[in-house]
């Protein structure tokens, strides 16, 4: 990718999907048993990483910022009942 990048580490997420299929198929393409072990394993750690890494994107990009404005801050006071008010209740209801 040319210039900055909007999230940073996409290239490794993308390294990691291509690592466990490139792994995965030399472990069903191989005829010996320790490489066919090596690629499934090494196959299985990185498809793991790489689905928690873009799990990992995904709550970043649609989490908020912990922190609050004092506009916020004002605005949610703005909606909170004043202690003195009376509670709101149902109307009575009518007799049958």
């Amino acid at each position: 990718m040319i210039g900055p990048q909007a999230h940073p580490g996409a290239d490794m997420v993308w390294g990691l999907t291509i690592m466990a299929l490139l792994a995965f198929l030399l472990g069903f393409a191989s005829h010996s048993p320790g490489w066919l072990g090596l690629g499934i394993f090494v196959g299985f750690v990185c498809g793991i990483a790489a689905a928690l890494m873009f799990i990992d994107r995904h709550l970043r990009a649609s989490s908020r910022p912990e922190h609050m404005t004092e506009r916020e801050i004002e605005a949610l006071r703005g909606t909170l009942r004043k202690p003195d008010a009376p509670p709101r209740q149902l109307p009575p209801t009518q007799p049958r």
